[in-house]
């Protein structure tokens, strides 16, 4: 008996404490997170915390506090949150970080530098721009649906993420691309419509080094932008045309779901010219063909070399953007930094990238037609 009792007593001094521990009671968790470009130089931060007030009897009910300061840093800013409101300040559960335009198109690390240092920071969180306008007005909105205006845009994110219109990168994954040399990134933007109560998915924008081009990849062509970054959601859909009749216009589309995609990048030295060839090949479905006969004999291949043919000139025009924002979203300059150093050392990326050649070849190949023919 005395040897369990020793036993036992030597293995609670291997047990951790809660000395760390942090109880909800006592802090104020911090959902959604907004930095706008205020007046004079300084940023105005806005915060959405909830606050569950319990029942004596079934669920309690919430209530959503909204508030907002300007401050010369966002930490300062954060302080003086503090003292407006009861409890503790904790950003340890954030789930989106939102940057006005305005602000955005300056360098935005000096924003995001509390965030990586402060350990109780959620570095999951995702980060969006908010497109004509702020992200005091977004996080403030009078929005229907969910209670929280944190679930409403994480929702709308996560959406984006499962369909391949955004890659999903949070604040962690986004931090070496703002911080290396060679490789830029795009984040989504938010516009909010119908009079205040909507807010939509409005496209990817593109970022060059650290701070927001004001150019942007539209929400239509999101999906294709995705792929030729080799990014795949739960589903990724097409809708292009790919013929002209003359009747109804309808019967000139195609929808085609993506069941595999295998992306190939190939970036060469041709004596210190830069060039990069990007292959694409995809195997569809056709989930929409209103003009039908899939029958006939030839159709599918005929479908799938105009396929291939409207989306290799999309790809042309998506990368023309890209060079356009100098956005180099695909890290073209990170491997020619890794496999030609030499070269690297005697370029100037920023006004390089912009004039290199960037190929892009889309092969479509149509495995199922649905149930019907």
């Amino acid at each position: 008996m005395k040897k369990c009792f020793l036993i036992c007593m030597v293995c609670t001094l291997f047990l951790t404490g809660c000395w760390d521990e942090k109880q909800f009671k006592n802090v104020k968790l911090v959902l959604s997170l907004g930095f706008d470009q205020g007046e004079d130089g300084e940023i105005i931060q806005t915060v959405s915390i909830p606050t569950v007030r319990r029942a004596s009897e079934g669920p309690g009910s919430e209530s959503l506090q909204i508030v907002s300061t300007s401050a010369n840093t966002p930490l300062h800013a954060r302080d003086k949150i503090d003292r407006m409101i009861s409890e503790t300040y904790d950003p340890s559960k954030v789930k989106v970080v939102l940057l006005g335009e305005d602000l955005a198109k300056k360098d935005v690390y000096p924003i995001l530098d509390d965030m990586y240092r402060n350990p109780r920071s959620n570095l999951n969180a995702y980060l969006a721009v908010v497109e004509e306008g702020t992200a005091k007005d977004v996080i403030s909105m009078n929005h229907s649906g969910a209670t929280r205006i944190s679930n409403y845009i994480g929702g709308l994110l996560e959406a984006a993420v499962s369909s391949t219109h955004a890659t999903g990168e949070n604040l962690q994954l986004l931090c070496a691309e703002l911080l290396e040399p060679g490789i830029d990134f795009s984040v989504p933007l938010l516009k909010i419509e119908d009079g205040g109560s909507l807010l939509t998915f409005n496209g990817m924008g593109l970022f060059h080094e650290k701070a927001y081009t004001g150019e942007k990849i539209g929400a239509e062509q999101t999906t294709m932008y995705m792929l030729l970054q080799g990014v795949k959601g739960r589903v990724a859909r097409l809708t292009e045309k790919i013929d002209d009749n003359g009747k109804d216009e309808i019967l000139d589309y195609v929808t085609v779901s993506i069941a595999e995609n295998d992306r190939k990048m190939k970036v060469e030295n041709q004596d210190g010219e830069i060039a990069a060839t990007i292959h694409l090949d995809l195997r569809v479905k056709i989930a929409e063909y209103p003009s039908d006969h899939l029958y006939v004999k030839g159709r599918i291949e005929e479908i799938s070399k105009k396929l291939s043919e409207r989306l290799t000139e999309e790809s042309v025009d998506i990368i023309a953007q890209l060079q356009e924002a100098n956005s180099d979203v695909f890290g073209i300059g990170r491997r020619v930094k890794a496999y030609h150093p030499e070269v690297w050392k005697e370029l100037d990326w920023s006004e390089t990238y912009p004039e290199i050649s960037i190929t892009p070849k889309v092969e479509v190949e149509v495995i199922q037609h649905g149930i019907i023919n």
